[in-house]
């Protein structure tokens, strides 16, 4: 009987996606398992619903927030509750008092099971205090509620987003309930987790049953055409002198450190120096701080043991000293290593205590090249106010009151209220409150600004009506005052939280706010307000996971403008580092968490119309480190943002040549040029030797065997078969070397290797129709796995960029030896193969069928370590001085 017959009935209608997932339900169901992936606006919540009632049972929904919570519970009311029926006889978001369908937080969950008395806080941001529930869990039992509410059906929404703590209660609770049917839904499976992490995750939630692409949808109407820009801004002067301040401590610091005596004898006096045959191993666990050691002792002119020269590979040649080089020996002397070095305590304290003068340690961490402290000035500069300024002008410009944008950001910074309508020099930084003053007081002639987070509401004064209207629907109570008259009021209000979210955002909807500055806590995930036409991310998130949701509160439809495109800006704040540190030409900042974000989104490519991954698919040419680079750069970010007619063509353009189902491909890309020198000539001269060695050893075979056969002699036979005998061994050299001979055939060899290795080990969760594609383009070779899942494919990238990447500290290696002292080519044993020898075995014998004869190497052993450090200098990617580069692209399912 299913309880929900009559009571609740899909409103809407299906996409051909959604009837998909929907068709073959109870197929994936067959293990008591449903696992969707579905990207930001494809209506999972919608998918989810649709499965609980079909499943017929009263129902547990998790979600990680409350903002979630009630979305679930709004989107049943909307969107498929029946007239007449009672939502709160059929819906609840509290455990305490359940209901057909439950939807309640992992937090709450977790409090339940320990029956905690307090309050639930919705995030850690701070000053979020309205975002919290008081609950009283001390006379629950979590499984007597679940038994009284007869609950059979589970829905996890997003599981990943756990604390650690709250996911062991999840798998403990899951333990009690062994019958249930569990839907599983999230727009970020943590495909960048360790293989540990994702063996948890697939164990709990089962294997990926649906994938769903943000292209697909596109493509389907769901969500709109959309790209992404990058602003870049430049140091405030204070902050660049507070850089340049600690550069110099740093410096004047090293400076002293060189001449200092006293370190000079402690390090000569390091015990691996005094024994270094006995002490080699252990250096070997890291050779990075070893080498520095013996680059301190080679620039102070300090003599030491030939042997650890010959240890390490060298050939006697080491690099110059510098700040990285001697960040990594004080760190070993100070924290790491120092049971190694005499001891000393006054000194090594006194020498802490100078470091920490000098801002180069933090929490027990050396930094003369980098520093935390100074990081996270620049990721919160002063000077990404300027970018968001330059943003909110062009888009209002090319929009008008058309412009629905939002500036997502990580904290409030309260105390920047007293600021707001003062004649005083206003300096801010990234914050909800000082973003908004500061756009506030560029007085953009019609533009009407707002704020939105947990603890501070800023709208417009002339909204006050209005605004008193849509508080007394949802039965909320609150106040404007005004802003020191700015024509703006902040709005302090007595009720739900999430019922506040829903007036500011009519508001917004409406056009009462152009451009709405919030928190990524309230608004980042769960948050839907499809009008967003810009967004501007202000925040600090590099996580696949959590960049993935953030942008996916711009791109999703809205009905009342059907030709909607969305622009997404990321802002990164950089400088140039030069000085004693040895890296002038360098930049720094928060480029690397750019780059992050951009290996976990698709989009167009700003080069052709082709839907790809990775930064790369900007042109940004090179990474900017000068001020002329910035502008450069920023103009024609600006002036691309604006003709979004022309982004949408890019979109139809792309869309328009994938006929059939879309999947996205892991590509793992490399130069052409890295092979040495005349590889590809010498291979071809020996293709041509050893062609002409065959027809002449069968042209011997042939004239030997008929004589032998027509004077009757035994001898002339056998040498003639000898003859056919060494054509044959000539022969399979020669077809080894032809496999090899180019660069796209010795990486599709080295692919359907690994691609072998994986289905042989039992690691492909879809082995079946799985195979290598390897593609040329211009100076690249391009490689893909076809069919299999989207983690088959991560897994397949990941092996791939291994084997052929810089060889660090693996398990096992791969080395091809020349004779029997010379070394050849070294490979890595991607990690997944690495952990157990039996699958590190079976590897080496799928690449040998592929690649050729090659020793398996235990890197755990003296004798390995030895290999180990020759592979280093011999392997691909040392020899040619680059490795493998990802990225995703979305192609038609058959091409």
């Amino acid at each position: 009987m299913n309880i929900y017959d009559g009571v609740l009935e899909f409103k809407g209608i299906w996409r051909s996606y959604q009837e998909r997932v929907l068709h073959h339900a109870e197929e994936y169901l067959s293990d008591n398992k449903v696992h969707i992936v579905a990207a930001p606006g494809s209506g999972k919540t919608t998918l989810g619903i649709e499965l609980i009632r079909r499943l017929g049972n009263p129902c547990l929904i998790l979600s990680p927030s409350i903002t979630i919570r009630q979305q679930w519970i709004s989107r049943m009311e909307e969107g498929f509750l029946k007239e007449g029926e009672d939502a709160k006889e059929w819906f609840s978001n509290d455990i305490r008092s359940a209901r057909p369908i439950t939807a309640i937080t992992y937090q709450a969950l977790y409090s339940c099971m320990k029956q905690y008395v307090g309050h639930l806080e919705d995030s850690e941001e701070e000053g979020e205090e309205n975002t919290a529930e008081m609950v009283d869990y001390s006379n629950v039992d979590i499984y007597e509620a679940i038994r009284e509410a007869k609950i059979r059906t589970l829905c996890l929404d997003e599981a990943h987003h756990l604390r650690s703590e709250w996911w062991k209660s999840l798998e403990l609770f899951l333990n009690h309930l062994p019958d249930v049917k569990l839907i599983s839904l999230t727009a970020t499976p943590p495909y960048d987790s360790t293989p540990a992490q994702w063996k948890r995750y697939i164990d709990l939630c089962g294997p990926i049953d649906e994938e769903i692409f943000t292209p697909e949808l596109v493509k389907e109407g769901s969500l709109c055409p959309h790209q992404d820009y990058v602003c870049f801004s430049w140091p405030t002067k204070d902050e660049l002198d507070t850089v340049r301040e600690y550069t110099l401590r740093a410096g004047a610091f090293v400076r002293e450190l060189r001449t200092d005596e006293e370190f000079k004898k402690m390090v000569a006096s390091h015990e691996g120096l005094l024994d270094p045959e006995g002490y080699g191993e252990k250096f070997l666990e890291d050779p990075k701080y070893f080498s520095s050691i013996l680059i301190y002792l080679q620039e102070m002119g300090i003599p030491f043991s030939p042997y650890l020269k010959k240890l390490i590979g060298t050939k006697g040649h080491l690099p110059m000293l510098d700040h990285a080089w001697l960040e990594v020996l004080l760190q070993g002397f100070l924290y790491d290593d120092a049971e190694a070095y005499p001891s000393d305590t006054v000194y090594r304290e006194g020498l802490i205590d100078r470091l920490k003068e000098a801002g180069c340690i933090h929490r027990r961490r050396v930094r003369l090249v980098r520093n935390d402290e100074i990081d996270k000035i620049l990721i919160k500069s002063r000077g990404k106010l300027k970018s968001i300024l330059e943003i909110v002008k062009a888009e209002y410009a090319s929009l008008g009151h058309g412009l629905r944008l939002l500036v997502l950001c990580d904290y409030i910074k309260r105390e920047y209220l007293s600021q707001i309508g003062g004649a005083e020099a206003f300096t801010g930084e990234i914050g909800a409150v000082p973003i908004f003053e500061y756009l506030r007081r560029a007085s953009i002639e019609g533009i009407r600004l707002g704020v939105l987070s947990g603890s501070v509401i800023i709208v417009p004064m002339d909204v006050e009506t209005e605004l008193a209207q849509l508080l007394q629907a949802c039965a909320c109570g609150g106040a404007l005052e005004e802003l020191e008259g700015t024509g703006y009021g902040r709005l302090t209000v007595k009720g739900k939280s999430h019922d506040i979210v829903a007036v500011i955002t009519e508001l917004f909807t409406r056009g009462r706010i152009h451009a709405l500055v919030g928190t990524k806590s309230l608004l980042g995930e769960g948050w839907d307000s499809p009008c967003i036409n810009a967004l501007v991310l202000a925040t600090y998130v590099g996580s696949f996971m959590l960049s993935n949701q953030m942008r996916g509160r711009a791109i999703r439809t809205f009905p009342e403008q059907p030709d909607k495109t969305s622009n997404i800006w990321h802002l990164a704040c950089i400088y140039s580092v030069t000085g004693d540190g040895k890296q002038e030409g360098k930049t720094a900042g928060d480029y690397e968490t750019l780059v992050r974000r951009f290996d976990a989104f698709l989009g167009i490519s700003y080069k052709e119309d082709v839907i790809e991954s990775g930064i790369g698919r900007l042109e940004l040419d090179t990474q900017p480190d000068c001020n002329g680079d910035i502008r450069r750069i920023n103009n024609k970010m600006l002036e691309k943002s604006g003709k979004r007619d022309a982004l949408r063509r890019s979109w139809e353009k792309s869309l328009k040549v994938i006929y059939d189902d879309m999947c996205v491909e892991e590509v793992q890309e490399a130069d052409k040029r890295i092979l040495e020198p005349g590889y590809l000539f010498l291979n071809a001269v020996a293709v041509e030797i050893v062609s002409w060695i065959c027809m002449v050893l069968i042209m011997l075979f042939r004239i030997f065997l008929q004589a032998g056969l027509e004077a009757g002699s035994f001898w002339s036979a056998a040498t003639g078969i000898l003859f056919l005998a060494a054509a044959v061994c000539a022969g399979r050299y020669g077809v080894r070397i032809f496999r090899l001979c180019t660069p796209q055939k010795r990486m599709k060899q080295a692919a359907e290797g690994i691609l072998d290795a994986l289905i042989r080990t039992g690691k492909m969760e879809a082995p079946q129709h799985s195979r290598v594609e390897v593609n040329e383009e211009e100076f690249l070779v391009l490689s893909c796995l076809r069919g299999g899942t989207t983690r088959d494919k991560t897994l397949f990238a990941e092996c791939l960029a291994q084997f052929f990447g810089i060889i660090d500290n693996p398990r096992y290696i791969l080395l091809h030896r020349k004779g029997s002292v010379r070394i050849g080519d070294c490979y890595a044993v991607p990690d997944t193969f690495g952990r157990k020898k039996e699958d590190a075995v079976a590897f080496r014998l799928c690449m040998k069928k592929r690649m050729g004869k090659h020793d398996l190497i235990y890197t755990r052993t003296p004798e390995g370590r030895r290999l180990l450090l020759k592979a280093r200098i011999r392997s691909f990617a040392a020899k040619n001085e680059r490795i493998l580069t990802g990225r995703k692209q979305v192609k038609g399912k058959y091409e």
